[in-house]
């Protein structure tokens, strides 16, 4: 399969200069940064490019200066691809925690205006909720998440309460906590020889020490129009991809205080077969994860090599052009479902007609096509299919496959919509 994911990270990633290269090469980001500076009431020029280190690790900074940076390199990546001609075929997008806002907001689900007051709020309640510094994170690695998560049980058996915050590889896990608790839970691990590192992060995120953080975040999230994204996004509360607007807010609203479910997030796209990987944003902390999960020629970070990703994504591009297109897609889909119906009338008008206008829409190059003219393609298919009475759910999983396998997944045909 020839699908291109695209990843946003999420707090952890930023550093003093992030981004600086794409504000000098491209309007658009420095666009991004003004319209943010002017929602946020401070500069985010300066808080990205000159503020010291720690200022700009403080969770209410952090977090959304990494949605800016990284939403506002995608947008001049994209351009830039557009430039030469192409359209990057993305199937899909996911986030680490805060990431999974910026991928929201990358496929269309959210305004950046919206996005950047919505995460402005997320910060600033987490850093208000973890400010007496009694809570914190650490990262155990080398050992099995079933392993680990019975270590956390007998531990807690014991008084204690530390919590599994992030799933991010099958044998590196983060746990949540009180200080006390986390260090004598490092000590713990430490003698059943699980490596063992303390996160460098203001308070237990992903657990329910974030419990007070909720209220005001999820006032915010009710203030925000989202919409069905254009591509699937995942979510990491879930670690599936998102069925409607509703959904985005349900798992939004839990997200502060549930695990992130990296690790299913990827094992899910991994088993599309996905073929190119790209982590937008700084650093290359996702890129690495997923590395050790899809290998590393399959995953490149954007701000460490642009043009490799460029040319990546061309190279994608070219493998897809020698695949059938959707309508071509459609009509194979036509040729291999099983006909039901034996009406010799019903079978002319429902599959004969509509195929001969698939043959004339595919006479149009595949590149040419417009979503109206795709969206009908998929109308006159599933006419064919109700026609030759194929059970719905095969109706709907076929027109899931052609829009994963072209990377039209944000049409919506009208005989179909659910099918996305």
């Amino acid at each position: 399969m020839n699908e291109l994911v695209i990843v946003f990270p999420g707090q952890g990633s930023q550093f003093v200069g992030m981004g600086k290269k794409w504000f000098a090469a491209h309007e658009s980001v420095r666009e991004r940064f003004r319209q943010a500076s002017d929602i946020l009431g401070y500069s985010l020029e300066d808080l990205c490019f000159e503020a010291e280190p720690k200022e700009l690790t403080r969770t209410r900074y952090a977090q959304v200066s990494l949605l800016v940076v990284s939403y506002a390199m995608y947008e001049a990546a994209m351009r830039e691809v557009a430039s030469r001609g192409r359209k990057a075929p993305v199937s899909a997008m996911t986030g680490h925690s805060l990431g999974e806002i910026t991928a929201l907001l990358a496929a269309g689900a959210v305004s950046f205006e919206d996005a950047v007051r919505l995460v402005k709020v997320r910060g600033e309640a987490m850093e208000v909720c973890a400010a007496d510094g009694s809570t914190g994170m650490i990262a155990a690695m080398g050992m099995p998440v079933a392993d680990l998560e019975k270590c956390v049980e007998d531990f807690n058996a014991e008084g204690h309460d530390v919590q599994v915050s992030n799933y991010n590889t099958d044998t590196q896990t983060v746990l949540s906590g009180t200080l006390d608790d986390l260090k004598s839970m490092t000590s713990y691990l430490e003698e059943r020889d699980c490596r063992v590192a303390k996160l460098n992060v203001a308070g237990a995120f992903h657990s329910t020490f974030m419990a007070t953080a909720v209220p005001a975040f999820v006032e915010a999230i009710e203030k925000v129009g989202f919409t069905e994204p254009d591509v699937p996004v995942y979510s990491g509360v879930t670690g599936r991809a998102y069925g409607n607007a509703s959904e985005i807010k349900d798992a939004l609203a839990v997200q502060l205080t549930s695990p992130v479910r990296w690790s299913g997030v990827v094992s899910a796209l991994a088993d599309r077969d996905v073929r190119l990987w790209i982590e937008v944003g700084p650093k290359q902390v996702l890129k690495k994860m997923i590395a050790g999960v899809v290998g590393e020629e399959d995953v490149l970070g954007l701000d460490e090599d642009p043009e490799r990703a460029y040319q990546a994504i061309d190279r994608l591009i070219e493998r897809r052009r020698s695949e059938p297109g959707l309508v071509g897609l459609c009509m194979g889909a036509v040729a291999a479902t099983r006909n039901r119906n034996f009406d010799d009338d019903a079978y002319t008008e429902g599959v004969i007609v509509p195929y001969r206008r698939l043959q004339e829409l595919d006479r149009i190059d595949k590149d040419e096509l417009t979503d109206e003219q795709k969206r009908t393609a998929l109308d006159l298919l599933f006419t064919i299919m109700k026609t030759k009475q194929v059970p719905e759910a095969e109706q709907q999983d076929r027109v899931r496959s052609i829009l994963r396998r072209t990377g039209d997944s944000g049409l919506r045909p009208a005989m179909g919509a659910s099918a996305t």
